[in-house]
């Protein structure tokens, strides 16, 4: 049933094992038993191509640290930002550790689906359910909230995703009756402009989910429910489409979160196929991490993904109520 599996064990005891190579290798009676007792968050060799060590942390409850089905990941300035669906905004150390939280407004309507980040400072939550956008100081104090109901030019049904141009627009996608499309802001939350209608062909979205920006200015949206991802230039007119229906590596399956890392590669959360797809730029495909399961490096349902500065991949593992970490270039 199990392959060896090679793992970087950190423990306050000397297990029994055997050294290989200069690493401890467990054998499958003792790897049963650590894993029970939640002992191996750094593993080698994961199912689905993932090779350096996983680092997960949480658990499915409400206490702080714990999950009930993250929705969204962040980073930035070396803190995690993770939104569940209790409606708290929990902040971690890279590591892990529990730094603070606290909890967006009128969370019964429904929770956020995504974090973003303002030059400024400001953490951005599009507060999907509830038609507006908030803006909190990084230890959660309430500043601003901006936007109202209506498919209006600007107004919101459900904003999905932000992103910030480098002009300080913002850039937002939104799915809802009769608004299936992206907005764009000046940087004074003036409206500029929108694109976008409920379809198949380019330019239309079928739940526009999530957006970033690369350092082309091109705006890569995730066009979850047609399973591709397509790619704009700031001013609207198409450009290309990554991706397509299907469970093939480099074929999508409800592609619910994206983000654009620091070497412009998209990386996309599929909540369909269990995994993280990463391509280039120009749309080429590159590699997939993890497949199906509940062992660190595989996931269930995963709905929002982050990159680091220094590449380290970030996975709300939604239904398996945890957090996972590993670097992106850890794959066979």
């Amino acid at each position: 049933m199990f392959a060896e599996t090679r793992c970087e064990v950190r423990l306050g005891f000397e297990p029994s094992g055997a050294v290989r190579g200069g690493r401890f290798v467990l054998n499958r009676r003792r790897f049963m038993i650590l894993s029970g007792l939640g002992l191996l968050s750094a593993c080698g060799v994961r199912p689905g191509g993932i090779l350096g060590p996983v680092q997960t942390w949480g658990k499915q409850g409400r206490r702080f640290g714990e999950f009930l089905r993250p929705r969204a990941v962040a980073v930035k300035a070396g803190e995690v930002y993770v939104i569940d669906t209790t409606g708290r905004l929990q902040v971690f150390g890279e590591d892990g550790v529990f730094r603070r939280s606290w909890e967006i407004p009128k969370p019964d309507n429904g929770t956020p689906t995504a974090i973003a980040f303002h030059e400024n400072g400001r953490v951005l939550v599009p507060d999907t359910h509830n038609s507006r956008v908030l803006e909190y100081t990084p230890e959660g104090e309430l500043l601003d909230q901006w936007g109202s109901y209506g498919n209006g030019p600007d107004q919101f049904i459900y904003p999905t995703g932000l992103a910030m141009g480098p002009g300080g627009e913002y850039f937002l996608s939104e799915y809802g009756d009769g608004a299936e499309r992206v907005h764009v802001f000046d940087a004074n939350r003036k409206f500029l402009r929108q694109w976008g209608s409920h379809g198949e062909d380019q330019g239309q979205f079928n739940r526009a989910m999530a957006i970033g920006i690369n350092s082309a200015r091109e705006i890569v949206v995730a066009d979850t429910a047609n399973h591709r991802v397509q790619c704009f230039s700031p001013e609207g007119p198409w450009i290309r489409t990554i991706g397509g229906p299907g469970t093939e590596p480099g074929q999508l399956k409800f592609p619910h979160d994206l983000c654009v890392g620091p070497d412009d590669c998209v990386y996309l959360a599929e909540y369909g196929a269990h995994r993280i797809s990463r391509f280039a730029a120009d749309g080429k495909f590159i590699q997939a991490y993890g497949n199906a399961g509940r062992q660190p490096g595989q996931f269930n349902a995963p709905r929002g993904v982050a990159v680091s500065e220094n590449n380290r991949i970030y996975v709300a593992d939604t239904d398996n109520h945890r957090i996972q970490a590993f670097d992106a270039g850890s794959v066979a």
